[in-house]
């Protein structure tokens, strides 16, 4: 009987402990072993059960915290009234929440000159080697609030559409501002219009064997200020032009007349890799006296150049322009333009003065910033603080030439053209080392190839040009007068001009020289006593897209007040100059875009500064002040530059 009383109380402890439990959910069993996750602390979109990298900037993926996991735990039950209310109340404490994620996200570092560079550890940039700066969770707490935007008690990740509509919200697609986006259409519209049709011509001639045979020789020149040993090939400099049409076959003899062994390289050409002209690598060099032929298909189309590959010719001579036309070719007149540099110095003493970092090209071109001049111009704290960072003196160009040539001369005029006519310049930078500006007296230059691929025209009031580049422009003569094209050194000491059409000369705007202290005072701002880069405070500097040479443009940042100092409105000379002191303040400045679009129009070149410098920073809310940087963004500034262009 004991027994059965003993065996009912059992089975009534039971059944009430049941009931107690009834509404409690017991946790599976898989779950009482969170999934460990990985995430990347710039794209916390990314998650990953495997430790690894980021698919997207290539940083090491990160253990995610077990708070994530329990939020997907609770998502996976059935939500109680208790679970509700609980959820209202982190809605209400959400605040608070992304606050302890943001502290609690671990410290990462960038380079200011790389901002893709980023390390959990405090060092030095692999690409550059200045000092890493902390990087500001800021960013990715707010791109993770967004990615885990919640409902009541349901989780609603943002899809990658609406961050696309969030950017477009922000006037930024993938970092190019909407605004730099409609412009650039607007002017590619305005070009065409005004380029208007343009009648072409079909080749008749089958595609065929084109035979050069190119005679290479010793001569003298006097260029600069002395007879000089050069090399001309068939008796000019620069070499002739080859002229061949997409689909032809090119023959090229080239008979070595020379005492020593020389090649030709043949820039941006695709063709069999034996006939690159790179001596001991690609082909054996061509031994005085020898006769060697390069035969290759042309299959494409394009301004482009060739030059010597062997020693320091290319510098004294070898150099010239290789035009590949097309089946179907507008019929406009056509002129190749090799730009080139001359100095009467041998190559190789040019060679060994540029290794020993002597201050002689400078003092030659009267661009080197000595005490005297500091003091004259106010600018002796400048130089000091330069001097104690162990910097150099500024200088924009390495070498001093004695001249630069527009196809081997230093004047160029074709006087066959009259009013009305559109003139196309297939430009090469035939030069050894020399950035050159281009601009032009008749009006805009219209952009409609680049590097031997056509692209959307363009019209800009001015150019620069890299060495090895080619541009094709398309010009208009608007009256029966002859109008300069002017080709100007990138730091402006001389220049060499084309002339396009016959009667009155009209010039092109003089390019104002640079001012060499504000570029020093700049960068002396941004660096350290021991060389360092300084973290600015809203300060972007993304990858190859600051132009540093902006601060010295006076056309951009303003002349000098006194007409006297070097780099005033009124100067002609070539020497440097600074900015007022306030210049130094470039909080809030953005150069993102400091190298597109970023100098003055013709009017601007006469003193005037250009109307997008007075509107106001949509950024910061700050007025534009030629005297200060405050807030200034170098991605509005004017449409003279062309330094990207749309591909067809």
């Amino acid at each position: 009987m004991k027994n059965i009383i003993v065996i009912f109380l059992l089975l009534v402890v039971a059944t009430l402990r049941a009931q107690d439990m009834g509404g409690m959910k017991m946790p599976k069993q898989e779950n009482t072993k969170q999934t460990e996750t990985y995430t990347c602390v710039m794209h916390p979109e990314i998650h990953s059960s495997k430790p690894g990298n980021c698919p997207k900037c290539g940083m090491k993926l990160v253990k995610e915290k077990s708070k994530a996991a329990s939020e997907t735990k609770k998502e996976t039950e059935t939500p109680t009234q208790k679970d509700k209310a609980a959820n209202e109340d982190n809605m209400q404490g959400m605040k608070m929440q992304n606050a302890k994620k943001e502290q609690a996200q671990p410290a990462t570092y960038t380079c200011v000159m790389h901002p893709e560079i980023h390390s959990s550890k405090p060092g030095n940039c692999p690409k550059c080697g200045m000092k890493l700066v902390k990087e500001k969770p800021k960013a990715n707490a707010d791109n993770k609030a967004k990615d885990d935007m919640k409902m009541g008690d349901m989780k609603m990740p943002m899809k990658d559409g609406d961050k696309t509509m969030d950017n477009m919200g922000g006037m930024k697609m993938d970092g190019m501002q909407m605004d730099n986006v409609n412009e650039t259409m607007d002017n590619i519209m305005m070009a065409k219009k005004n380029l208007g049709p343009i009648k072409t011509i079909t080749s008749q001639a089958r595609p065929h064997t084109v035979r050069y045979d190119l005679y290479i020789r010793d001569t003298t020149v006097i260029f600069g200020k002395k007879p000089k040993r050069a090399i001309a090939v068939n008796g000019q400099i620069p070499m002739p032009t080859l002229t061949f049409t997409e689909g032809d076959t090119a023959e090229i003899w080239v008979h070595n007349e020379l005492k020593e062994e020389t090649s030709l390289h043949w820039h941006g050409l695709f063709l069999p890799n034996k006939y690159d002209g790179v001596p001991f690598l690609t082909q054996m060099p061509i031994k005085p006296g020898a006769t060697y032929l390069y035969k290759f298909p042309i299959i494409q189309h394009g301004t482009h150049w060739y030059h010597s590959h062997s020693g320091l010719q290319e510098q004294i001579g070898m150099y010239g322009a290789f035009i590949m036309n097309k089946r179907k070719e507008w019929d406009i007149p056509t002129i190749p333009v090799v730009l080139s540099d001359w100095i009467d110095m041998s190559p190789k003493e040019v060679n060994r003065s540029l290794h020993n970092q002597t201050d002689w090209f400078g003092i030659r071109k009267n661009t080197i910033q000595s005490y005297s001049e500091a003091i004259k111009t106010g600018h002796l704290k400048t130089k000091f603080s330069n001097e104690w960072k162990r910097m150099l003196a500024m200088d924009v160009s390495d070498v001093a030439y004695d001249v630069f040539l527009v196809n081997g001369k230093n004047q160029s005029e074709y006087p066959k053209f009259k009013a009305g006519d559109k003139v196309r310049l297939r430009i090469a930078n035939g030069g050894a080392s020399s950035y050159f500006w281009l601009n032009y007296a008749g009006g805009k230059i219209t952009v409609v190839a680049t590097d031997g691929n056509d692209v959307e025209p363009v019209e800009v009031d001015r150019l620069l040009i890299a060495v090895s580049e080619t541009y094709d422009v398309v010009v208009t003569i608007p009256e029966n007068k002859s109008y300069e094209f002017l080709v100007t050194p990138e730091d402006r000491t001389k220049s060499a001009s084309l002339w396009l059409g016959r009667g009155q000369k009209v010039s092109a705007a003089k390019l104002p020289t640079l001012k060499y202290f504000a570029g020093m005072k700049m960068m002396n701002d941004m660096m350290d006593m021991h060389g360092n880069m300084k973290q600015m405070e809203g300060m972007e500097m993304a990858n190859q897209t600051m132009d540093m040479n902006t601060v010295m443009y006076p056309e951009i940042t303003g002349y000098e007040n006194d007409d006297k100092t070097k780099g005033s409105q009124e100067d002609n000379g070539t020497g440097s100059s600074g900015m007022n002191d306030k210049s130094g303040d470039m909080k809030g400045m953005d150069m993102k875009n400091g190298n597109k679009n970023d100098a003055a129009n013709t009017s601007a070149m006469k003193g005037k500064m250009e109307d997008g410098k007075k509107k106001t920073d949509e950024k910061d809310g700050m007025k534009m002040n030629h005297n200060s940087m405050a807030g200034m963004d170098m991605g509005t500034t004017s449409t003279d530059i062309v330094t990207q262009t749309m591909q067809c």
